[in-house]
């Protein structure tokens, strides 16, 4: 039973037993599917469940420690609040969560401890709400971080403890080279260079078609991205900023970043950490570029193209997310809306000088 389907019969079920409490939804539950129950999570080969009940508006129970949650983060953890008079759902993976509240203390990165209340889960994403109909989305923008990339925000909002991340500040020098950055890649995109960059990848992607939608098709999103990375750069992943670096002939440095992009599915991937993105670009000859793979399985499709940060299709999709801006770090982007127009015969790499300058600017000032 996919996890659409699992939420619609839960649904049903409540709906056709207005009485039914919360452990005769667990019942239910576990008696119509092949759930695993460990303690008080039930999990399936591609999702997992946690029921908690709730009387009044609020939801303020203890959900689950950190620590358990550790070991379903990779799947959609869903968390079913039984009401008297209806079922809601929430997405409480890691990503999803404002602060660890109970007996976390001691929380650390190299001591997970402490657990969350049912208020410390986001009700909204950015302007996406957390609710079954977005949860695909939602579990896509889970997948671009790591674990511990969300322990250390969860460290950070819990204790005030600063992360590893220090908030970068550029000197004088660095800043007139960082606000020059759009300059540079309006130029960049217009070298050979560039397009022998994209030729090059976009050899890679044709050559590994049949392996790359092999992957595309798995449903696990974090397998499906790390494989995908891993046959394009030939190793293993690096979750950096850096997946690829080439040096022009020119003596620029083009820094890419492999994003995926099935073409039948809505997804919103991380596209870069503010601060180390600043870094990145406040030194000389730098450039940025995203390579992004057009996967679509059902008509098995591989598409790719090699873009500039600064191109207006990714200026107008690069969205803040306030939440991981925290007290040392200026937080990080990801790429929402449509971006299937990069696909297009019909496209052409450009870059928006202007755009560009005022995106950094808003950055630098955050």
């Amino acid at each position: 039973m996919r996890l659409s389907e699992a939420i619609s019969a839960l649904k049903a079920f409540k709906a056709a037993n207005p009485n039914a409490n919360k452990a005769a939804v667990e019942h239910f539950f576990a008696s119509h599917t092949l759930a695993v129950k460990k303690r008080s999570v039930f999990a399936m080969p591609d999702y997992a469940f946690r029921f908690s009940e709730a009387n009044t508006g609020s939801f303020s129970n203890v959900v689950l420690s950190l620590s358990a949650l550790q070991n379903y983060d990779a799947l959609p953890f869903v968390i079913c609040i039984v009401r008297p008079d209806r079922l809601d759902f929430r997405l409480a993976n890691a990503t999803f969560l404002k602060r660890i509240s109970h007996s976390s203390h001691t929380l650390r990165l190299d001591n997970i401890r402490g657990s969350f209340l049912g208020h410390d889960i986001m009700d909204d994403y950015g302007d996406i709400p957390n609710r079954p109909e977005r949860f695909d989305e939602l579990i896509a923008m889970h997948a671009e971080f790591e674990w511990i990339e969300n322990v250390e925000r969860l460290v950070e909002a819990t204790n005030s403890i600063v992360g590893r991340i220090v908030r970068y500040e550029p000197s004088p020098t660095e800043l007139a080279i960082l606000m020059a950055a759009p300059r540079r890649a309006a130029i960049m995109i217009a070298e050979p260079g560039f397009k022998d960059t994209e030729l090059q990848l976009s050899g890679i992607v044709k050559r590994n078609r049949d392996s790359l939608l092999v992957a595309a098709a798995l449903e696990n999103v974090n397998l499906r991205g790390n494989a995908i990375e891993q046959i394009i750069t030939g190793a293993v992943n690096a979750h950096r900023i850096d997946d690829l670096v080439f040096d022009l002939t020119t003596g620029e440095r083009l820094i890419v970043d492999i994003k995926t992009k099935l073409l039948d599915r809505a997804s919103a991937p991380k596209a870069y950490n503010i601060d180390k993105m600043l870094r990145t670009l406040s030194h000389d000859g730098s450039g940025f570029a995203f390579f992004f793979i057009g996967l679509n399985v059902v008509r098995q499709i591989a598409r790719s193209r090699l873009v500039s940060l600064f191109d207006p299709v990714i200026i107008s999709a690069t969205r803040i997310q306030t939440h991981w801006a925290g007290r040392a770090t200026r937080g990080v982007t990801q790429l929402s809306g449509d971006l299937s127009g990069i696909f297009e015969p019909t496209y052409r790499a450009s870059v928006d000088v202007q755009a560009g300058e005022v995106l950094l600017r808003s950055l630098i000032e955050r």
